[in-house]
């Protein structure tokens, strides 16, 4: 029978992978989004259709003073084409936005992006005609002529005032500059990489400001109490004071009179009263924010009053009113009686030398005189509306005397593409400094609000999702170093400690209890239930415990988390993790990850037998370690000079047991919502305590059970004895046991005794090459154990010639054969007198002289626990 059909019960519970390491969880449901509409979120995305909408933004914010300054009425039409494909692609954007972003529709961007894109149909030339915008050539009658004249003034500034809309479109560019670095946050792989610095080098200065805070705020508060105290000394508050003495007094009088509950009850809420009246003062991160952001919203706007006139075209320029009074001087030259034709002409002719070193020269004149023609330039007809300004005088005919045709309207008509190109010039440098200025602002207020505040926000959010994933990722996280922000930086601080502390309570077992617990948004459910795990369960126990707890009473804890470090360290260094820690012994775990194993039938299968070997020997690697240190470290060898443990114990030295199998187990909690402890229950655990007792019986520092042994590699099975064959109690299948070969006599001290600070950084470095090792194949356990001078030590002391011996006395003592095994034994026992195993056979078979019982099987109960 195998040993999943040992309980039923348990063998039908589901087999779950570790959701500590389920890449997919998000504490705060970021990943919970589902793309409705992947194609279009591609396109959105995409690297081409990014940069035609940002080519197109920066068309629409100078493609108008473009047009005006470099080219003329001519080239309208390509314009007009160019902005309507503008407004089509702005148009496909937002909608396309709508479906794939959240919360994007009916949103404040939502409503910019539509603003800023329907305010490009203000650069068609064709709408603006059609709509009355801007004035018609054609356009001859006085009436006409008035109306295009106050429709090419005001549509003109109309236009330049409804066109800083477009100026949105800046505030497109950056957010869609946003988007990419947040896209690109977003890619990062979460799991980064994190350095783990010794806790004595990274804690004390924090726990040292954590410390100190309590008493420099009492001391601040004491000295503010002063202050007010003695600011406050008039009659008013004097007479406040009495009487707010007197209500506590009362108070006092009647706590003694009310019950203990109901007292403990009154301060719990006054304690909770001066909390929140704590809590009402500004936080150090609250009020840098508001200062900078003060400080920099004052600036801008100085700068913009300071700034803004130069960007204004009469800061440049003079309005010219000389046409006008020119069309009037025409007109009146005209109506003085027997003026001559040639008279009017010349007065025509000097007006229109007088204004070409203008900056508005004439670009048309039209008369009522037959005889006089009219004027025009040759660039006239390629003039915009928006380029000209009317003035015009009405002649009356009957004072003037003389034939005319048409209205009698004297009309000059201003050319002003220079001044326009110029304003134009004006509008790009203008729409540059009111972009550098937004650029400038967002980027100076985000900053404040990222590093103050947003960017430590991601990092918190960050760590507690890769918590939730691997709480044991916590113990190795970096802290952060405190800047002028120092409250959020002890808050993320704090995240990580708390991190590392539920790590190290709850240890690898518990890191399922941790994870689903922040990945809920609902109650603390620590009572998880139980999950079937496989593992190489690992138990040392610390011999003459309660002798040693007896002499050095207070000192013992010392004593025990000395051990308990060395127990820890090569444990974790070897790819193990420490589960319980229960006074004198230790339960230390090798746990198999779910995608290493699975059931056929009654019999386990693995997924990769060579990732199994080498757990096994990392297992039995890490107890021989153990071993060593034991009988090498400085601050364990002085345990031996403790005249307190050599007056009870003469020559005492720190001695441990060591017991290794492999097996299932119920990883869980284990105790109630008081209290629980993350640990494994299962025979196999119970197994692994037994081998470690057994260790007494058989005198020799590790027992590992057939079971595991089986998966050791060939060249570390090479170190292995097989001692005994046994059942133990509650199990009637039989189990082989073996021990390695090591000897602690005269190992000479370790010399590397790192400082404390360094130590860790030091082990992380060890575990980090011995990791590499492990993934890169370059593993091999015989010749680690050679090149290791801890494992060297303790094995180069290991005889052959013994170990033949008695391979072949155990042999016939299985075999039943137990007057040769006896012959076999002996000779062995000459080589190692003392050896324990020679010994506990001998009593065994010298219960029956040395004769196998009649009913022998090749194993015998073990009774002894």
């Amino acid at each position: 029978m195998s040993e999943a059909q040992v309980n039923p019960e348990i063998d039908n519970q589901s087999v779950a992978s570790d959701d500590s390491n389920n890449e997919d969880v998000d504490v705060f449901g970021h990943d919970e989004e589902i793309d409705k509409f992947p194609l279009l979120t591609s396109i959105l995305d995409s690297s081409w259709f990014q940069i035609l909408v940002n080519l197109l933004t920066i068309y629409a914010l100078f493609g108008d003073d473009i047009r005006i300054i470099a080219f003329d009425k001519r080239a309208d039409d390509g314009f007009d084409v160019i902005t309507i494909i503008c407004m089509i692609i702005f148009s496909i954007e937002i909608i396309i936005a709508s479906l794939v972003r959240t919360d994007y529709f009916n949103s404040f961007f939502f409503w910019l992006d539509i603003i800023s894109t329907v305010s490009q149909i203000l650069d068609i030339t064709s709408f603006n005609i059609a709509v009355g915008l801007q004035g018609s050539v054609a356009a001859k009658s006085a009436s006409q002529l008035s109306q295009a004249n106050k429709a090419s003034k005001t549509s003109s500034k109309a236009i330049r005032v409804v066109r800083l809309v477009r100026l949105i479109r800046i505030v497109k560019l950056y957010k869609a500059a946003s988007y990419s670095q947040e896209q690109a946050f977003k890619r990062q792989p979460l799991r980064t990489s994190t350095v783990k610095k010794s806790r004595a080098t990274v804690y004390p200065s924090v726990y040292e400001n954590i410390n100190n805070a309590p008493i420099e705020q009492e001391n601040l508060n004491k000295k503010e109490n002063n202050t007010e105290q003695r600011e406050g000394e008039d009659n008013a508050n004097s007479q406040e004071n009495r009487e707010n003495q007197n209500m506590v007094v009362k108070q006092q009088q009647n706590d003694n009179s009310i019950p203990k509950v109901q007292q403990v009850r009154r301060q719990s809420m006054k304690e909770q009263s001066q909390v929140k009246t704590k809590d009402k003062k500004e936080s150090r991160v609250s009020k840098r924010l508001s200062d900078s952001t003060t400080k920099k919203v004052i600036i801008l706007v100085i700068l913009l009053l300071l700034i803004m006139p130069l960007f204004s075209s009469d800061y440049y320029f003079e309005p010219s009113y000389s046409l006008a009074y020119a069309a009037e001087y025409v007109r009146v030259v005209a109506e003085i009686p027997n003026t001559k034709l040639s008279e009017i002409n010349q007065t025509i002719n000097f007006v229109i030398d007088q204004h070409k070193s203008f900056d508005t020269p004439v670009g048309y004149i039209t008369n009522p005189f037959t005889e006089i023609e009219n004027y025009e330039t040759s660039s006239y007809q390629y003039l915009r509306e928006s380029s000209k300004s009317y003035y015009f005088e009405l002649v009356d005919p009957v004072l003037v005397g003389l034939d005319y045709i048409g209205d009698p309207v004297i009309l000059f008509v201003s050319d002003n593409s220079d001044v326009e190109s110029k304003n134009s010039i004006i509008n790009i440098v203008n729409t540059l400094f009111v972009s550098a200025v937004l650029l400038f602002g967002a980027i100076a207020f985000s900053n404040d609000a990222d590093n103050v505040a947003l960017k430590p926000i991601d990092r918190m959010i960050v760590k507690v999702n890769l918590i939730a994933k691997n709480p044991q990722l916590a113990k190795e996280m970096k802290l952060e170093s405190e800047g002028t922000q120092k409250e959020t930086t002890q808050i993320e601080n704090a995240i990580i400690k708390i991190g590392a502390l539920l790590a190290l309570g709850f240890g690898d077992a518990g890191s399922a209890i941790i994870g689903t617990n922040m990945a809920s948004s609902g109650d603390v459910d620590p009572m998880l239930p139980g999950k079937r795990k496989w593992a190489i369960y690992g138990f040392c126990d610390i011999r003459n415990f309660t002798d040693a707890t007896e002499v050095l009473q207070k000192d013992v804890m010392l004593f025990v988390n000395n051990i308990a470090e060395i127990v820890h360290s090569m444990v974790d260094r070897y790819q193990g993790s420490a589960n319980k820690n229960i006074g004198d012994a230790f339960l230390l775990v090798w746990k198999i990850n779910d995608s290493q194993w699975y059931e056929d039938g009654n019999e386990i299968k693995w997924s990769n037998l060579v990732f199994i070997n080498q757990l096994a020997d990392c297992a039995l690697i890490a107890f021989m370690k153990i071993y060593a240190k034991i009988n090498r470290e400085p601050k364990i060898l002085e345990y031996r000079n403790d005249e307190r443990l050599s007056q009870r114990l003469p020559g005492y030295k720190v001695k441990m047991g060591f017991g290794l199998h492999i097996g299932w187990g119920i990883e869980g909690a284990i105790g109630s919502e008081f209290k629980i402890d993350a640990s494994y229950l299962s025979p196999n655990v119970n197994m692994a305590s037994r081998l470690e007792a057994a260790t007494k019986q058989y005198g020799v520092a590790v027992l590992i059970s057939s079971e595991l042994q089986q998966y050791f590699s060939n060249e570390v099975k090479k170190y292995t004895r097989q001692i005994d064959k046994v059942t133990v109690k509650g199990s009637v299948k039989p189990v082989g046991l073996y021990t390695v070969e090591m000897e602690a006599d005269d190992l000479p001290p370790s010399k590397q005794d790192y400082p404390q600070e360094e130590k860790q950084q030091v082990m992380y470095e060890k575990k980090q090459i011995f990791l590499q090792q492990l993934e890169s194949g370059d593993f091999n356990g015989e010749l680690y154990m050679k090149r290791n001078k801890d494992l060297a030590l303790i094995t180069k002391n290991v005889n052959q010639e013994f170990l033949h011996q008695f391979g072949q006395g155990f042999q016939g003592y299985l075999l039943g054969n137990w007057k040769e095994a006896h012959m076999w034994l002996e000779k062995a026992k000459q080589i190692k007198p003392n050896d324990g195993p020679i010994s506990t056979l001998f009593n065994v078979m010298g219960e029956t002289n040395f004769k196998a019982p009649s009913d022998w099987k090749g194993y015998r109960e073990l009774t002894e626990k």
